[in-house]
Formats: structure tokens, sequence, C-alpha cells
């Protein structure tokens, strides 16, 4: 159920806008609004109102105490490389990117995209579709580096699934296989620590990281690639 529930959300809070709002702030905006709210209201409805177990709580206590912060490092780390691997791997091959978020100025990139749509998302694949799928979490799955719980795979799936709605954009199919992997390893990410912490925080952290190391290491690349080159990306 929590899967036709999430693809209806899906419906209608991402791809509803794309059809018939043509300005990307405004498509932007009402697909945001469309997703946290749909999201919350599916928590009232067959979650009944437990806020507390879709992730809506402070991190276990001891998960981020002075003591342990360091088990923060490879989260953190991994978060910024992996946006930052994605943003070189684009301007390596030449692919096109998102065209919606390339409309954008950095302080709109910054507001609706590493704050809102962190957020939100997580909210969204996190919070109602991982946590309505709690019951499954005494199954796991062997990956190659970490054991994560089925639901936590799941919502990681479905996150990077929701990605192919750039399709409507016409993104070319580099970007779309760069994208996804992205979308995918970083869900992972995020999903493993709502998973371990029982809360939304540090996995909208992890998910605001994976964008914010998506911007830097495209900074990154290009100021690298003019200082060997003397061009610019696709110049």
């Amino acid at each position: 159920m929590a899967l036709g529930v999430a693809l209806i959300i899906f419906a209608i809070a991402i791809i509803l806008p794309k059809l018939i709002i043509s300005n990307p702030v405004s498509r932007i905006l009402t697909t945001q609004a469309l997703e946290v709210g749909l999201s919350i209201l599916a928590i009232l409805i067959f979650g009944k109102g437990r806020f507390r177990e879709y992730g809506f709580c402070r991190p276990t206590l001891g998960t981020i105490s002075g003591s342990k912060l360091s088990q923060w490092f490879w989260p953190v780390f991994l978060a910024l490389f992996v946006g930052a691997l994605a943003s070189g791997a684009m301007l390596i091959t030449g692919a096109v990117g998102n065209p919606v978020v390339k409309q954008l100025s950095l302080p709109q990139i910054i507001l609706f995209v590493w704050v809102f749509s962190s957020t939100i998302e997580e909210i969204f694949t996190r919070g109602f579709l991982q946590g309505h799928l709690a019951p499954f979490s005494t199954t796991s799955v062997n990956l190659i580096f970490f054991r994560i719980s089925l639901p936590a795979l799941i919502s990681a799936l479905f996150f990077a699934c929701m990605h192919f709605s750039l399709l409507f954009a016409g993104v070319d199919l580099v970007t779309m296989i760069i994208t996804w992997l992205f979308t995918f390893s970083l869900g992972l990410l995020a999903a493993h620590q709502r998973a371990r912490t029982e809360s939304l925080l540090p996995a909208i952290g992890i998910h605001m990281l994976g964008n914010i190391g998506g911007f830097l290491g495209g900074v990154l690349f290009t100021i690298i690639n003019f200082i060997s080159s003397g061009k610019l990306p696709g110049a």
C-alpha cells in the first residue's frame, strides 16, 4: 500500500506541475508545496498522525554525542564526494545536465534545491515511505560496504526512480544515467542514517550535503579544467 500511495503522491506532486506549468520557479514551488502537503496528509491518514514514527524527532540519544562525532565523518564525506563526482562526470562526458536547475540563479538554487527540495524529498521518501515500511525493517540486504534494511533500500530506489521525471524535460541519456546513480547512492546514505538514528534530520543533512557537493564539485572541476586547458568545460 505504501508504494501505491507514494506513486500517487509522486504523480500529483512531481509530474502534474511539469505538464501544466511552464515557469520553472512556479513549477518548483508548486511541486514542493504539493509534495510536502500530500506527504503530511498521508502520514495523518495512513500513519494515524504518529509523526515520531515517521522520523519527526531528534536523532536517537547518543548518536550525535561528542564521543561519537567521528561516526559522522564518513557519511558527510561520502555525501559531498558523491555529489562532486556526479557533477564531474556530467562535465567530463559533456552531459546536458538538469535543464530546470540551469534556469535558476544561485540564491534560487540554495533555497529551492539545497534547502526546500532536500527537506521535502526526505519527508516524502524517508519520512512517509520508509517510515510506513518500518515493519519490514528486520529484513536487510547486504550491500558492498554495509547492510541496509529493506525499507531503506526501497526508499533509496524510489527516490532515484523519481528522477526519471527529468525525461519530461528532455534530458539526454548520459544525464539520466548519472543522475540515477547519484540519487540512488545519496538515497542509500540518507536512508541508512534515517534507519540508524530514527530521525529525518540526519537524512535531510546528508541530502543537502549531496546537493552542495554537486555544486562545489562543478565549480572545482571548472576551475581545474580552465587552469589546465585554458578552456571552460564544453567550450
